[in-house]
């Protein structure tokens, strides 16, 4: 329905009604919402439907009228809403934080396991690249022609595997939206999620930009393969993957580490042995923020 509207429309209309609903589940999403709301409708009893409710005086007044048999009744009452009250809560509450316990374990799975293909995916292409441009500078060197027919076939050879680790890539730049939009409500519940998820998206992104570089390929009955070679491979092109690559490698990994890392602290929770290792080596925690300092400046 909002998509049909103007954008000056449809984002202040998405905006109040995500607010209204936050307001409507915090009073009448649980159980201390609707009690709130009762002590409130009690006490305005008299604006809403023109009855004076009784001070807190008042009503212990009238308990005090009351006969025995009515002061034990209205005990028992007591006793049993508010019991029934904490067991409801407590149970709610256990359920619904073992379930979003398991849904961030599972968040944090996917995603380790995901932005651990890409780095090894980004390694190997990494890796081609720098191969394709060493070979090519040790022929113009003037390496032995024999070697240099075997850089060239060698590096050829290699082409096949790059192209399926950058297809592989390629796919999971697309997919990685994906991910974000499956957890995204998940990430969206802690404050920094989003922006770190967005960051190792980032850096994805920037890596697949450089991906199309020129590969080497057979030419039947060719005169002179050591030449071919040569022209088929653009170093600028290779150059540009590589550099990318380095660039944004540390912020793939520390981002979605963080992701990671965040999803299940809630989990593990903390402890002695863990506040005393973070004070054990203050010097390393100091390199991790200067590290990450840095590549956020890298990847701006």
């Amino acid at each position: 329905m909002l998509a049909k509207l103007p954008p000056y429309l449809s984002v202040p209309i998405f905006y109040i009604l995500m607010t209204l609903a936050y307001i409507y589940r915090l009073f009448f999403g649980n159980i201390y919402g609707i009690f709130a709301i009762s002590i409130v409708v009690y006490f305005s009893s008299e604006w809403l439907f023109g009855i004076a409710p009784l001070s807190f005086d008042g009503l212990m007044e009238w308990v005090v009228n009351q006969s025995e048999t009515t002061k034990a009744a209205l005990l028992g009452s007591i006793i049993a809403v508010i019991g029934f009250m904490v067991a409801y809560a407590t149970a709610t509450s256990n359920w619904k934080s073992q379930l979003l316990a398991n849904l961030k374990i599972q968040a944090a799975g996917e995603i380790a396991a995901f932005f651990t293909e890409c780095t090894k995916l980004a390694t190997g292409c990494e890796i081609y690249a720098g191969a394709l441009v060493k070979a090519v500078n040790e022929i113009q060197k003037g390496c032995p022609n024999d070697k240099a027919e075997l850089l060239a076939h060698y590096n050829r050879e290699g082409g096949h595997l790059f192209k399926q680790q950058r297809d592989r890539l390629l796919s999971l730049g697309v997919e990685v939206h994906l991910l974000g939009g499956k957890y995204g409500t998940l990430l969206s519940t802690s404050p920094g999620l989003m922006s770190e998820m967005g960051l190792a998206t980032k850096a994805l992104e920037n890596i697949t930009d450089k991906l199309w570089i020129n590969v080497p390929y057979h030419i039947q009955n060719d005169p002179n393969p050591v030449q071919t070679f040569l022209n088929q491979v653009n170093v600028t092109e290779c150059i540009a993957l590589i550099d990318s690559v380095n660039k944004n490698y540390d912020m793939l990994t520390s981002s979605s580490g963080d992701v990671r890392g965040r999803l299940t602290s809630d989990v593990v929770g903390y402890n002695f042995w863990m506040i005393f290792n973070l004070f054990k080596d203050p010097k390393g925690i100091k390199e991790l923020f200067a590290d990450r300092y840095k590549n956020l400046k890298k990847t701006d």
